[in-house]
């Protein structure tokens, strides 16, 4: 089978969390989270999904740098692995930009045996030979000069169409295929097509899944999850579920307001939150003997609500500092001499000469809600503050495994 192996070339199969978009979810890209999800979530990988449009690192490369560098640390600090993603679903139009990120993250991080790289999210409809491939053979190329660290690699159509990478694969060592699934809308025919790719010799890596639909919201399924986790199991696939956020969607890990510290009991999971944390400290999803099924988790409580989130519409496409009526939140830079990027809330921040706390009598009254009036500056990229030398912790899942590779279809450790 396909197999991803540890330091010693023992299987390994990592099993984690992904965090939310990087210009939406920030809140929760802090140490105390990612020490949170290893101490009380047991988690062994944790995802990066960095932003690039929409706000994202095409707009303000240095904060969402800055935004990777605090999670990479603190997993290295932790000793568990993590995943930076290049959280774009059209990727071969940002190839220069692609390549100086990963070439300064790969000089940065290759040489820790924590760090994965993903360098394609989820393609779309685009060719899988003409336009992914190259563009992913081009980015393989850039990392290798700097490290052998595994890459993930994504594939046609959201990550779906792995059987069609399988059979005209990247050149190159250490790589692995991404598979993504949400279980309310991908099902048997989808783990057809992975078993058709595992069959060809490539490694999967589920880097994203959810409980949910393929929007990340809609129903859970949680049935139909333990068929998928019962399949990663069996094949020896590493995953990451989607995601660690509090917006008001049925994949959400957290309820809204749930501390940007981690911390949070029982009451502050959604039913999925609640799942998937139990499958992850091994007593739930029925896949190796756990005592909890999907109708028992379920039974925890009923649903909340699901609200309709605006967020990709308050986020401006416009790149440099932000004109007078725009949002600020990605740049926190004002075109306008002696205007200031204030911040509304999460989603918003407007460039004014002033700013009064509260509720502004001026704004629509759609949205009419306070105005924190934090001054946004922009953030200067600092880099890296983990010695070069930095040794995993004793008993974490770095210092039992070590550096992975894939060996064939294989997933090995050091």
């Amino acid at each position: 089978g396909s197999r991803l192996l540890d330091g010693n070339g023992q299987p390994v199969r990592l099993r984690g969390m992904s965090l939310f978009w990087s210009q939406w979810g920030s809140k929760y890209w802090t140490a105390d989270v990612v020490d949170w999800l290893r101490s009380d979530w047991n988690i062994s990988l944790l995802r990066a999904p960095m932003g690039v449009e929409s706000g994202g690192y095409l707009e303000s490369h240095d904060l969402e740098k800055q935004r990777v560098v605090t999670v990479v640390d603190a997993a290295i600090r932790a000793g568990i692995y993590v995943i930076i993603d290049w959280h774009d679903h059209h990727a071969e139009r940002h190839t220069g930009r692609a390549h100086e990120f990963f070439e300064e993250m790969a000089q940065v991080y290759g040489h820790f045996p924590n760090v994965l790289f993903e360098i394609f999210n989820e393609p779309l409809k685009e060719s899988w030979h003409d336009d992914i491939k190259a563009y992913e053979q081009e980015i393989v190329d850039s990392i290798r000069k700097y490290s052998d660290n595994v890459i993930i690699c994504g594939t046609r159509q959201w990550s779906q169409d792995v059987d069609v990478a399988a059979a005209d694969p990247l050149m190159g060592g250490n790589l692995t295929y991404t598979l993504h699934f949400y279980a309310a809308y991908h099902k048997e025919a989808l783990r057809e097509k992975a078993r058709a790719a595992l069959s060809m010799g490539v490694a999967l890596f589920a880097s994203e899944w959810g409980t949910c639909s393929f929007d990340g919201d809609g129903w859970l399924d949680l049935e139909e999850t333990n068929k998928w986790l019962e399949f990663l199991e069996e094949h020896n696939i590493s995953d990451a579920n989607w995601a660690v956020n509090d917006k008001e969607e049925a994949c959400s890990a957290l309820l809204p307001g749930a501390s940007s510290t981690g911390g949070w009991g029982l009451d502050k999971l959604t039913d999925s939150g609640r799942f998937v944390r139990s499958s992850l400290r091994g007593s739930a999803a029925n896949i190796s003997g756990g005592s909890a099924s999907a109708s028992e988790i379920m039974a925890e409580s009923t649903l909340a609500s699901m609200a309709v989130n605006l967020q990709t519409a308050l986020v401006s496409s416009t790149p440099g500092c932000a004109g007078d009526i725009e949002n600020c939140k990605a740049s926190r830079c004002c075109s306008t001499p002696g205007y200031t990027c204030f911040e509304k809330d999460e989603f918003w921040a407007s460039c004014k000469a002033t700013c009064t706390p509260g509720v502004n009598p001026d704004d629509p009254p759609e949205v009419q809600s306070p105005w924190s009036c934090a001054v946004l500056a922009p953030v200067v990229f600092e880099g890296s503050s983990v010695p070069a030398n930095f040794t995993a912790p004793e008993g974490s899942p770095v210092a039992q495994h070590g550096h992975l590779r894939v060996d064939g279809s294989r997933l090995l450790d050091g």
